[in-house]
């Protein structure tokens, strides 16, 4: 795998954890879960799409815009998806394509 880094924009519907009792609206809680990802370069979220609260959490689905760092030799779209679920609160990343 390449030491070479290139950034690439995409979309996705993706499936994440909130905490609770953090400052802020729903959509900047999901942008900062996202912004957290080593890989992810931006955020931005273009709707929440469906919510369900838990005791510890808030389940978040959404529509989201990224633009994130995967290696130069990569497939685009796989190594961003393999990124995002890594991501501490992601559950599921939906729909996933590269702009």
């Amino acid at each position: 795998m390449s030491l070479h880094a290139t950034t690439v924009e995409v979309s996705t519907d993706i499936s994440l954890r909130v905490p609770r009792g953090t400052a802020g609206d729903l959509p900047s809680g999901v942008a900062d879960v996202l912004d957290a990802i080593d890989a992810v370069r931006a955020v931005t979220v273009e709707r929440v799409t469906s919510v369900r609260p838990t005791c510890t959490d808030i389940r978040v689905d959404a529509d989201v815009a990224l633009v994130c760092a995967v290696p130069e030799d990569a497939d685009a779209e796989s190594a961003t998806e393999q990124r995002l679920v890594d991501g501490f609160g992601v559950t599921g990343v939906n729909e996933l394509s590269v702009d």
